[in-house]
């Protein structure tokens, strides 16, 4: 019996569409239609978010695709590409009902059949696909606008996964020709998409260019004409663009605390680190734990010892982030300050390596070792990297800091295990399945990039893990989640930093600014500017 879940939304009233859509942004000003919106992007590889995870691709992704449904700010899933869906009483089986007349940007109808195929195109190929999606056994298309998944075992966090950003709806006549699908020449030419804006040009090394898809499912939106995307490296020049009012909005700034109270005395600016629950972007030293040194826990043991990561928070970070006390983010409902704590204590730090069989030499160094430094986010990590550097000669360590000249050099050091530490940072994603399982797995100890690269194996580990992935109470499932992070932290398997800060900038000139628990990354359809 079909009873246990059953949400729907009107097409025939937009008053109480935009109601319903408005309750997850900011403002609830009368919206304006029309106008261009600035923005910025680093720098992207695809345009397809069914194969590549992060910002990069998510953002401008979520904007060109639709999904199944949106996550509000409560991590409640509202009606999107799903007018309804029905869930079993034993959560084995899912019901979606899709919009009637939806239509890709090419004019073809969005069908079942899309929506099947676009969640076996993640499945298979998305960094996190088995881990969303492989308890989905089977998956039905009795009509054109019914789609049902069979599942092997529950997966708590299934409508989570089921947002533009994670299962976005691609058309399987565009990709279903046989060609590879991470390579597939459609995911940067060309690209056909399901969402409220459609690319009119793609110039990787200069701009990203949307306008609005006039045959979007949802009546009257977008509200905004156009998003220009300018390709914008350095956090510098992105500073001085928002103070000129040359961008309106961007997500994931990539600004330091500093600039924030810099950019805040403009008057026209707003700085805020809201809509960043289901992202939960934490910090952390990880270390190659196959080999000598790092693979003897009181040797990492001395390092968190000498590192106080309170100081980073309120130096480094001015304050505006909080200390991490394990691998789940502050944001999470299921985050637990009931963890090991580390006090900083440089004295006993260098106890714990004469223990472990470092002695200082005479010239007071024990070993030295390789720090790698990633190409993204150095605003976060070359600080915190230079501040481990002090505090480890400190204790007869040598630290070189090695900076990547490029995001693919670091990539191929770190998922081919060459290296021996390195600063580093992830995504925990609105369900741990999905962003903090991976790096704690037996099983995902691959050569993938914020995979479980540091090699860390416990079966006790894994046991929790498959426990808290199928587990549908609430209560019961958070109580396998402080056991773990309790586990994590006890056994040292990455050295966590303070969380990042992580903060969205716009103009007040903007309306509707997306608030939900995906900020940036969900779509900005409601988005608008003021006169």
């Amino acid at each position: 019996m079909l009873t246990k879940t059953i949400r729907k939304l009107s097409f025939i009233a937009p008053l109480a569409v935009a109601a319903l859509l408005s309750a997850t942004t900011i403002s609830v000003a009368e919206p304006k239609a029309g106008g261009t919106l600035n923005t910025t992007t680093t720098g992207y590889r695809t345009l397809n978010p069914a194969v590549q995870s992060g910002g990069a691709t998510g953002v401008p992704g979520s904007q060109i695709f639709a999904g199944l449904v949106l996550i509000d700010e409560n991590y409640k899933a509202t009606p999107y590409l799903a007018e309804s869906w029905v869930a079993s009483d034993d959560n084995l089986n899912y019901t979606f009902n899709l919009v009637k007349g939806a239509k890709f940007h090419d004019g073809q109808p969005i069908t079942s059949e899309d929506v099947a195929f676009s969640l076996e195109t993640v499945k298979a190929n998305h960094p996190f696909g088995k881990a969303m999606f492989s308890n989905i056994e089977a998956i039905e298309t009795p009509d054109p606008s019914t789609v049902v998944f069979k599942l092997s075992a529950p997966i708590p966090g299934l409508l989570l996964s089921l947002e533009p950003l994670l299962m976005p709806i691609i058309p399987k006549h565009i990709y279903g020709d046989g060609q590879e699908l991470k390579k597939h020449p459609r995911n940067m030419e060309d690209v056909v998409g399901s969402g409220p804006f459609k690319v009119a040009e793609n110039n990787p090394a200069e701009r990203l260019v949307l306008v609005k898809n006039e045959d979007f499912f949802i009546k009257d939106r977008p509200y905004l004409d156009k998003l220009v995307f300018s390709v914008v490296k350095d956090s510098l020049t992105r500073v001085l663009m928002m103070e000129k009012g040359e961008i309106d909005y961007v997500g994931f700034s990539g600004i330091r605390p500093t600039d924030a109270e810099r950019l805040e005395k403009t008057g026209n600016l707003v700085v805020t680190t809201e809509g960043y629950g289901a992202v939960g972007y934490i910090h952390y030293l990880e270390l190659n734990l196959r080999d000598k040194p790092f693979s003897d826990r009181k040797v990492r043991e001395a390092l968190a010892t000498a590192i106080d990561t309170s100081f980073i928070a309120k130096i480094l970070f001015g304050g505006r982030t909080a200390v991490g006390t394990g691998p789940l983010h502050t944001g999470s409902i299921f985050y637990t300050s009931d963890v090991p704590s580390i006090a900083a204590d440089l004295g006993k730090a260098a106890a714990l390596l004469d223990e472990a069989g470092y002695p200082a030499a005479d010239n007071g160094e024990r070993f030295s070792f390789v720090l790698d430094i990633p190409s993204w986010a150095k605003q976060a990590h070359v600080p915190m990297a230079e501040y481990i550097q002090s505090q480890l000669a400190k204790i007869g360590i040598k630290a070189e800091l090695r900076q990547a000249p490029d995001f693919g050099t670091w990539v191929k050091r770190i998922s081919s295990f060459d290296y021996q530490g390195t600063m580093n940072g992830s995504f925990n994603y609105p369900d741990p399945v999905i962003g903090v399982h991976r790096h704690f797995d037996c099983d995902n100890i691959r050569n993938v990039i914020w995979s479980n690269t540091q090699g860390y194996c416990d079966p006790a580990m894994d046991a929790l893990l498959d426990e808290a992935a199928i587990e549908t109470d609430l209560d019961k499932r958070k109580a396998t989640y402080a056991e773990i992070q309790r586990k994590a932290v006890e056994d040292l398997v990455l050295i966590y930093m303070p969380q990042d800060f992580t903060a969205t900038v716009y103009s007040k000139k903007v309306g509707n600014v997306p608030a939900s628990v995906f900020g940036p990354l969900a779509p900005w359809h409601e988005v608008y500017l003021k006169n």
